[in-house]
């Protein structure tokens, strides 16, 4: 057991953007009444953000009750009425995350993966010019790609694919629509914080709103649709 563990997560956290400070940036952070409901908001508070958070109060049943990145509908109303720049929600471990505009619409993980692999590649820093994501990403995703000259990889439905693909030909950028996002280069498994925290640097390096930087794809039409089977 290591006692000061949750100070070396809050640091090494802050690390992965240099310690950069995000003042003045304003978000809404949805817990989930999960994992991240106390170290969340203190790591962006200790960076500058004004944070208004939710969802921090887990009492054993709580848990993504109506909450976090399967209800980003809940950070929409409160990013329109506190004027935020963001609205920024974990599931209940907070590996995944799913974020919201000025606007209050959803910016799903394709569109972060998008905007991020973008950035890479503008600063020479995308591992083989290539993004690792599933068959369910969005064909809009592999357009606006393919007009940067970024190669994409697709892999089965799983974070554990994705992953496993990454680590198999070292790539370092990768995730699902869901909201899992791979930052090899900090991390070996999704981290919502972490992927959060890119995020805002983004925003706060580029000047641009959230909605400015997802608008680097258009998407295309899409439906899942579950089919009965005899066995798995």
């Amino acid at each position: 057991r290591f006692e000061d563990a949750r100070g070396r997560y809050i640091e090494y956290a802050k690390s992965t953007i240099g310690n950069q400070s995000l003042s003045g940036l304003k978000i809404v952070l949805d817990c989930a009444n999960g994992a991240s409901y106390l170290i969340g908001p203190w790591i962006f508070s200790e960076l500058g953000v004004d944070v208004i958070k939710t969802a921090v109060d887990p009492d054993g049943f709580n848990i993504n009750n109506d909450c976090g990145a399967l209800h980003p509908e809940a950070i929409s109303g409160l990013v329109r009425e506190h004027g935020a720049d963001a609205g920024i929600a974990f599931d209940g471990d907070a590996d995944r995350v799913v974020f919201c505009d000025s606007e209050g619409e959803v910016v799903d993980g394709d569109r972060i993966l998008a905007m991020c692999a973008l950035d890479y590649q503008r600063r020479g820093c995308l591992s083989h010019h290539t993004l690792v994501v599933t068959s369910l990403s969005n064909l809009g995703l592999h357009e606006a790609m393919k007009a940067a000259g970024i190669g994409v990889v697709t892999t089965g439905v799983g974070d554990r694919h994705v992953i496993e693909k990454m680590r198999s030909d070292e790539y370092n950028l990768g995730g699902e629509k869901s909201g899992h996002i791979i930052f090899m280069d900090h991390a070996t498994t999704g981290d919502g914080i972490i992927s959060a925290l890119q995020v805002l640097k983004l925003m706060k390096e580029s000047g641009k709103p959230l909605r400015e930087l997802a608008a680097c794809m258009d998407e295309f039409p899409q439906k899942l649709i579950s089919l009965v089977v005899r066995e798995k």
